[in-house]
């Protein structure tokens, strides 16, 4: 599905639909098999005419299957996307934003060159690489209550302890 950036922006246009998470092989590529959840996501356009900024908002949610990086089993996590995209005319212009807040002068929002054609599917799939953990866990790993601790050795240091008492 592709969309002009800018002109969907500018007529306040909004796109919506579910895919399954198997269908988005950049997210999934080193995550575990199967790959069977389905993810909602919504792009709305916006256009604020003093400014004449455009802008993309981007929201999706569903679930995906990691590993566990605390006990290596895999789980479902649900993973949500909320963001909202400004959108510039050039890359140099994307370069300068970034630079700006780079220094801390800019605004913390993130900025893409607006594309004529714009692959819609591909900017959800991004934003959900974008939150997905590097290093997923679980809550509380299933079979944390079921392992028994390690026995404790004596400390090395224990037999000076009854030099103390002559």
């Amino acid at each position: 599905m592709v969309i002009d950036a800018t002109g969907f922006a500018r007529a306040g246009s909004a796109l919506d639909g579910k895919i399954g998470t198997k269908h988005l092989a950049r997210l999934c590529q080193d995550l575990p098999e199967p790959q069977d959840g389905e993810i909602r996501w919504q792009v709305r356009g916006r256009f604020d005419a003093p400014s004449g900024q455009s802008w993309l908002d981007v929201e999706a949610d569903g679930p995906v299957r990691v590993m566990c990086q605390r006990c290596l089993e895999a789980f479902s996590l649900t993973l949500r996307v909320s963001s909202t995209l400004g959108l510039v005319e050039t890359q140099a212009q994307l370069e300068a934003m970034d630079a700006l807040e780079a220094e801390g002068q800019g605004p913390d929002i993130e900025y893409l060159v607006a594309d004529p054609r714009l692959d819609v599917l591909g900017l959800v799939e991004d934003e959900l690489i974008l939150v997905l953990p590097y290093a997923p866990r679980h809550e509380v790993c299933p079979g944390d209550g079921d392992v028994p601790e390690p026995p404790r050795r004596p400390s090395p240091f224990a037999v000076l302890e009854r030099f103390g008492k002559d």
